[in-house]
């Protein structure tokens, strides 16, 4: 049969029919990108050298352009995740535009496949159902590969933390926040002021490249955290925020703005994320007291679609 003739026969459409259907049966289709993932390092890898030792950013080669890739200065490797191997590029640092973030607990049980999800807020029942580990999903534009539009930058655990952090616990984002975009406020701030007009607008994060990369000493040897509790411990590398200075009078503004054209396509790029639901879409779960793991679809490490969560990251 031809495409024509399965389309060429015309039914009248009735849009109020639209009303009888049971709205909890329509598919939730949400916008996909491709992953990022942090990989933590090893310690005991330092001769093999590259993203096995120093950690740092990987992406599957089936999600790029490898071209453009090396182009970008990214480098061939494979990440290792329990048996499996993927092939794919490694950087060790990088300047990102951070779009928009969301985050989950998940808990791994024994004998699953997968960790089941559960929403940020529900951090209790998480704790009686398992173990929990936050998980961070960053919406990010990469320095370089504008073009390409939006992917998505997945951590979990301690290098989630250590990316997002919270009041008390320094990290990329708050260390940004209070230098580049502290200084960015003050001279709007003042700029108005001066123009008699009110004062106080606040700059989002996604206007200005962060620039992040793996921990590493005044020598450019990686610098190992050791995370975990008991025998349970593990030495990783987190990723940190790159040439900052210390406070943000320091700050030159004109090394980390994205400009007009970009500053545009930021915000695009916001609203059609929370538009789209992919902001909110780790808000609730259908775990059915965690036995039916939802979202789950990025099973293999980095797939491409921005959606779920890799075992293998950490």
């Amino acid at each position: 049969m031809s495409v024509s003739n399965m389309t060429d026969a015309e039914i009248v459409f009735d849009p109020t029919a639209v009303e009888g259907i049971d709205q909890s049966t329509v598919e939730q289709v949400e916008q996909s990108f491709p992953v990022i993932q942090w990989n933590g390092g090893n310690q005991k890898m330092k001769k093999a050298g590259g993203m096995d030792y120093a950690g740092g950013f990987f992406i599957p080669e089936d999600a790029v352009d490898a071209d453009v890739l090396l182009a970008n200065r990214w480098e061939k490797t494979t990440y290792s995740h329990g048996e499996k191997e993927t092939v794919g590029f490694w950087r060790r640092e990088l300047a990102i535009s951070v779009i928009a973030m969301r985050k989950r607990w998940e808990v791994t049980v024994e004998g699953s496949r997968f960790p089941t999800p559960f929403p940020w807020s529900a951090y209790e029942q998480a704790k009686a159902y398992g173990r929990p580990s936050g998980r961070t999903h960053a919406l990010i534009l990469v320095k370089g590969m504008e073009e390409l539009g939006p992917f998505v930058l997945t951590l979990k655990g301690t290098a989630a933390m250590a990316f997002e952090g919270g009041r008390n616990n320094p990290s990329v984002i708050t260390s940004f926040a209070q230098t580049v975009i502290r200084k960015a406020d003050m001279e709007s701030s003042a700029a108005a002021h001066k123009a008699g007009k009110p004062t106080g607008q606040r700059w989002p994060i996604r206007c200005f490249w962060l620039p992040i990369g793996a921990a590493r000493d005044a020598k450019g040897e990686p610098v190992f955290t050791q995370v975990g509790q008991g025998a349970n411990t593990i030495n990783l590398v987190l990723p940190v925020a790159l040439g900052l200075p210390e406070k943000a009078e320091g700050v030159q503004l004109g090394r980390f703005y994205v400009g007009a054209d970009l500053l545009r396509k930021t915000n695009e790029l916001f609203n059609e994320a929370q538009a789209s639901g992919w902001l909110d879409a780790w808000k609730s779960f259908n775990n059915n007291a965690g036995v039916n793991v939802a979202n789950n679809v990025e099973a293999a490490a980095g797939n491409g679609n921005g959606n779920g969560v890799t075992p293998a990251a950490t």
